[in-house]
């Protein structure tokens, strides 16, 4: 079922997109390009607000800390910055890894952020004085994808999924994957896990406390970005359309078309009424939900 739903088109940046991700008031949409830039733009109207030179290298990553104070960004250039969203002035730049930084996460309280790198570690971060706290050694090469649920259970991709307790002690590990793991997120309650293996096609759906796979769903289409809906009853998945899930039945329920490359990544409104996507075509959408 394809839905033509499509509320904004923006076009500001001068190349691929990213990342993105909503302020938790719903009121702002950061979005991270390969231009280096970091746009903060008003939500629905999809005004922007502020471009940042930010980076020197693809702006891999952004996230908001759970207050919306501040947000991060995470780039090529192997640093991470945390800025004041009410004004995106600098909080805090560090360059502590040894290669490119893919990938963010707050944890529940927003007091540490977790950066993924291409250099096979976690930097834990103090926020927002970026202070490093310790580093983690997963032992899976390149970290690919990053998730922090509300208890504080760590997600961490790449060739292989693992699952580390707060402390980083290995709860669980899964190495059957042929492309390895792309994406990662947490239901908001943080009992399911949401997995996107990129070229695989595949998405499964583990018990975050049972630290077991649930069920998987194959697709005709790259599964390269992946988040649930605020209620946790939907899962919404990006390759070269936005799809929306029912993650207990399997079942695709609305198909957004509109981009004309590859999506790198998707995300929803607090209020669950809009999805915003973000492609290498240049472009984010803003679709209604």
């Amino acid at each position: 079922m394809n839905q033509t739903a499509l509320i904004k088109n923006l076009t500001a940046h001068a190349d691929g997109v990213l990342s993105l991700a909503f302020s938790p008031c719903g009121k702002f949409l950061a979005t991270g390009a390969e231009d280096n830039t970091i746009r903060l733009w008003s939500i629905p109207d999809g005004i922007e607000i502020q471009a940042i030179q930010a980076h020197e290298g693809d702006v891999r990553a952004v996230a908001f800390d759970p207050e919306g104070d501040v947000f991060a960004s995470a780039s090529w250039d192997h640093s991470v910055k945390i800025w004041r969203t009410s004004d995106c002035s600098t909080l805090a730049s560090a360059s502590k890894h040894a290669g490119p930084v893919n990938c963010l996460a707050f944890s529940p309280d927003g007091a540490l952020l977790y950066s993924g790198s291409d250099d096979g570690t976690i930097k834990v971060f103090s926020s927002p004085k970026g202070w490093l706290e310790k580093t983690l050694e997963p032992g899976i090469g390149d970290i690919k994808a990053l998730a922090v649920s509300p208890k504080g259970l760590i997600a961490a991709g790449g060739v292989e999924l693992q699952l580390l307790d707060p402390a980083g002690k290995l709860l669980k590990d899964n190495d059957s994957y042929t492309y390895g793991v792309k994406a990662l997120a947490f239901s908001p309650d943080g009992s399911r896990l949401a997995l996107g293996t990129g070229m695989e096609k595949r998405l499964e759906i583990w018990d975050a406390e049972k630290l077991e796979e649930a069920g998987s769903l194959k697709d005709s289409d790259w599964l390269n970005c992946v988040t649930f809906t605020p209620d946790g009853k939907q899962v919404v998945t990006g390759g070269m359309a936005v799809k929306v899930w029912d993650p207990v039945t399997g079942a695709c329920l609305k198909t957004f078309e509109g981009h004309t490359d590859e999506i790198h990544a998707v995300d929803v409104s607090p209020d669950g009424k809009f999805i915003a996507s973000a492609s290498n075509d240049k472009t984010i959408k803003i679709w209604s939900l």
